[in-house]
């Protein structure tokens, strides 16, 4: 009887600690799931766009509260662009004197595809004539990869308008040119649309336009006045060794004009 009531008690006691076991895994796997999903962060290389909400009065432009929030998180932060019916819906970032974007993220992490970002030769207090933009042309269609979509004329004439936010203002962009161009070696005697920031008088700026409505693909009817403001958005095209696709746009004001 004596062994019979031992055998009970060591399989009672087996069981206990089966059970305990069990308990014990299941405690620390709910630890280990917890842990893993508060360290695990999705890798984020921009800030999401927010969905604007359509208010009959407001104020302030709600893109523009978003970007004032994003300015304390970065404050390279110039603005954000958007071409209503593409995938080109980023921030712009500048960097006086540096390409520092090129391979960085906003958050100012390695990244391949880098960020939009203005010009290093760019002043933009007080704002230089034109405002150089570059960014990459990835192969997954992101950045400034639906530039190249202009070259159709069609593709145009659905997409005309460039709207620029700064944490001041929107402002609108109608496009003036559509051009295919290179970066030269520095001794070549040719004209250079990414050494155009500023003119010193009338004859400058109206040669600036002349030479890029002479490259245009296409005519799109839009000449702009000495001093109108202008964009330049450039990125990688590979038809030819150092290959560029540019398209120009000026700021439209209750004054634009055609000259």
């Amino acid at each position: 009887m004596s062994n019979k009531k031992e055998i009970k008690k060591k399989r009672k006691m087996k069981k206990s600690i089966k059970l305990v076991i069990c308990i014990l895994i299941f405690i620390i796997s709910i630890i280990l799931l917890i842990l893993y999903l508060f360290y695990q962060k999705p890798e984020k290389h921009q800030p999401v766009p927010k969905k604007e909400i359509k208010k009959e009065v407001e104020a302030v432009d709600p893109k523009i509260e978003e970007l004032k929030n994003l300015y304390k998180e970065n404050n390279d932060l110039y603005g954000w662009i958007k071409i209503e019916g593409t995938r080109i819906d980023h921030p712009i970032m500048y960097t006086q004197g540096e390409d520092y974007y090129l391979r960085k993220d906003f958050y100012k992490q390695y990244y391949e595809g880098g960020t939009p970002y203005i010009d290093k030769h760019n002043t933009v207090s007080p704002r230089d004539i034109n405002l150089i933009i570059y960014g990459h042309n990835l192969k997954d269609g992101t950045m400034f990869n639906d530039l190249l979509n202009y070259e159709k004329e069609e593709y145009y004439k659905e997409h005309k308008k460039i709207t620029l936010y700064t944490i001041e203002e929107k402002q609108e962009y109608e496009i003036v040119s559509v051009f295919l161009s290179k970066v030269y070696r520095v001794n070549d005697k040719v004209f250079k649309y990414y050494k155009f920031y500023n003119a010193n008088n009338e004859k400058e700026y109206n040669d600036y336009i002349n030479n890029i409505k002479n490259l245009s693909l296409y005519e799109t009817n839009v000449k702009p006045c000495y001093n109108d403001e202008l964009i330049t958005l450039s990125t990688c095209e590979y038809s030819q060794e150092n290959g560029r696709f540019v398209v120009v746009a000026r700021k439209v004001t209750k004054d634009s004009k055609n000259c």
